[in-house]
């Protein structure tokens, strides 16, 4: 199938085409593994699965991962709070400097 380059407990990194595939062997192969771009991400994800850690600035793909790969239902409850904390927030709007002005050209 693919390269296996790092396992740790029941955790096994595979080498693909654009990137790793993390995959945890207690679920099933559909449910239990996810994609990731960089190996040091995917190796993080493994540790912080393992240490049952939420990491607090993270994107929400990243989160998805973790409980993709989690088969604990605390640990995965915590991320899930997390991530609808950030949905109820919302996104920030955009810096905007009232006191630039920009200069038009003439032409």
């Amino acid at each position: 199938m693919y390269n296996k380059i790092y396992e740790r407990k029941e955790f096994m990194i595979f080498q693909v085409k654009e990137g790793y595939v993390v995959y945890n062997t207690k679920k099933s192969f559909q449910e239990g593994h996810t994609h990731l771009k960089h190996f040091e991400a995917a190796k993080t994800a493994i540790d912080l699965v393992i240490n049952k850690k939420v990491p607090k600035s993270t994107d929400g793909y990243y989160l998805s991962s973790l409980i993709r790969i989690s088969d604990d239902d605390k640990y995965i409850s915590k991320i899930n709070e997390l991530i609808e904390s950030r949905e109820q927030k919302g996104k920030k709007d955009k810096y905007y400097n009232s006191r630039y002005k920009i200069a038009k050209r003439s032409i």
